[in-house]
């Protein structure tokens, strides 16, 4: 019994460590508050997001920031439109996979 009372012990004590190591980051669901300011202003997405959007392909799954960062229209009860710079995505609506992309002119 004093064998099994060690590693159950362990466990109870490294558990809550293992969790703060497994947190959601702060602004997983939100864009960062500088972000989210040049947003409302409608300047552009830094770099690292534009570079970050250009990898989206049919078929992908598109991160719920763009959502908030870009123009959304419902085309139907499934489907949306998603326009963020100069790209506009067809999404399904409850999965927010890519179904369509049509790029514009640089």
């Amino acid at each position: 019994m004093r064998n099994l009372i060690k590693p159950v012990l362990l466990v109870v004590a490294l558990l809550p460590v293992s969790m703060s190591v497994t947190a959601e980051p702060p602004h997983k669901d939100t864009l960062p508050p500088g972000l989210q300011k040049k947003a409302d202003r409608g300047e552009p997405l830094p770099p690292g997001w534009q570079k970050k959007l250009d990898g989206y392909e049919r078929g992908d799954y598109l991160d719920a920031e763009f959502l908030r960062y870009g123009r959304v229209r419902d085309l139907d009860d499934r489907r949306q439109r998603v326009e963020v710079e100069d790209k506009v995505y067809t999404i399904i609506k409850d999965t927010r996979e890519i179904v369509d992309v049509l790029r514009g002119r640089r």
